[in-house]
């Protein structure tokens, strides 16, 4: 019967066993369908049938926890799980605002341990800032509807600490050397291409007379 069941389940592996409950929860006929579609296309394209098994599943929605059902009945791990892709999107927020995922620096190095590091720090400041100024509009709980799109609002702040920052630059001379460095040209394979001295006399001759022929 296409009902929510419940069974328990165990993750062996070496001499680890962990007892576990797998809840299986019908999904809506009109998405089982569509699974069913794309696995029979995807099947055709390989030149392979699918599994009847394979198919049967494709109508269910499996969830494994190792929580027993007398703390968290399946109605609540449904719920539960489907707040995870709130998780989610903050991280693509994340990643879209503040290019979390590009680090300038060689894979597993130090130094992108460092700039990873001072982006989660980054992002954690944000988050303060944007839970602390809206805080009266529920961004930031997941059991309250919402009518103000968190994207938008983590952008506005985002904008808002690099103006601040920039700002800061030339008022406080602690910060100086550091701004300096952090905003100085990082040294390159090919050299600066720049103008002779001849060049540039000639260019800025050349502009003084156009200057005067417009006058």
């Amino acid at each position: 019967p296409n009902q929510s069941q419940v069974i328990e389940a165990y993750m062996i592996k070496g001499n680890k066993c962990i007892k576990g409950y797998v809840h299986a929860l019908p999904r809506n006929s009109i998405y089982a369908a569509k699974e069913r579609r794309n696995l029979s296309n995807v099947a055709k394209q390989e030149g392979r049938k699918p599994r009847e098994l394979t198919i049967y599943l494709s109508g269910w929605m499996l969830i494994f926890t190792s929580i027993p059902t007398k703390i968290l009945n399946t109605a609540d791990i449904q719920n539960l799980y489907k707040a995870r892709w709130q998780i989610e999107l903050s991280i693509k927020r994340l990643k879209s605002i503040l290019n979390i995922d590009l680090l300038r620096a060689k894979k597993d190095s130090k130094l992108a341990e460092v700039y990873l590091l001072g982006k989660l720090l980054y992002a954690t400041l944000l988050e303060r800032v944007y839970s602390q100024r809206f805080e009266n509009h529920s961004v930031g709980e997941f059991n309250e509807g919402r009518i103000l799109s968190p994207w938008r609002l983590l952008h506005i702040v985002h904008e808002q600490v690099k103006s601040g920052l920039i700002a800061e630059f030339p008022i406080n001379p602690s910060y100086l050397q550091d701004c300096l460095k952090s905003l100085s040209e990082r040294s390159r394979k090919r050299q600066l291409q720049q103008l002779t001295d001849k060049i540039y006399y000639i260019i800025q001759l050349v502009g003084c007379v156009g200057e005067k022929r417009s006058i």
